[in-house]
């Protein structure tokens, strides 16, 4: 039987301006970077982006990227602030919200990828964590996109079961474990070299974080 929760009636106003916002930005992308934007929306079952990327010896962090990562905090931001008010109504008034979500995704982000630099020289095994990077990031910046219509359902549209965020957090692990899959499959020598390395990262930085966020948010 699904459980029901009060509905609690959020400002339109300013996640409409962050949607025009975010939108403004998928446009500039897709304008700027319009064959790589064709490639990377079928990333992940194509290797024409990846060989575009590599042929041209592109950081991971370029503007392309970085674009992208603008689009993936806001929409999944936006998402966590959803989220947080409907499972705990009395924090719509908490001062700030919103700007603590998104502060917290970016520390959260960063700090994370500077522990898997760290981890991946002392574990060495840095050649897979570039690759797992690679596939992470760009995989995560598409699941950005998109949470962009489910976020305008969420916000516009009168719902009262939680199974509705239930079911988009098993949407996300899904196209987690998709990735995964992809991932170990084009690299499956230098991740059954690495098997222990690879057991342990994902436990301490895949895993963990977002069991304690899970924690955080429904308990």
């Amino acid at each position: 039987m699904l459980s029901t929760v009060e509905r609690t009636i959020i400002s339109k106003d300013w996640l409409t301006l962050l949607f025009v916002i975010t939108l403004c930005l998928l446009v500039v992308t897709r304008f700027v970077f319009q064959k790589k934007f064709s490639l990377f929306l079928v990333f992940l079952f194509s290797n024409k982006y990846q060989n575009q990327v590599e042929s041209k010896q592109e950081d991971i962090i370029n503007g392309f990227t970085t674009l992208l990562f603008c689009i993936q905090v806001i929409s999944f931001s936006i998402f966590g602030y959803i989220a947080v008010t409907f499972f705990r109504p009395y924090l719509i008034d908490a001062p700030f919200l919103f700007v603590k979500i998104i502060s917290f995704m970016v520390f959260f982000i960063v700090i994370r990828y500077i522990i898997e630099k760290i981890m991946a020289v002392i574990l060495d095994i840095e050649t897979y964590i570039n690759a797992y990077n690679f596939h992470k990031i760009n995989a995560r910046n598409l699941f950005g996109l998109l949470l962009i219509p489910i976020n305008l359902m969420l916000v516009y549209y009168d719902y009262q079961h939680n199974i509705v965020f239930f079911s988009v957090i098993i949407i996300f692990l899904s196209y987690n474990l998709i990735v995964l899959f992809l991932l170990v499959k084009n690299y499956q020598k230098l991740i059954i070299s690495k098997l222990f390395y690879f057991i342990l990262y994902l436990c301490a930085l895949e895993i963990a974080p977002y069991l304690v966020i899970y924690k955080l948010l429904i308990e």
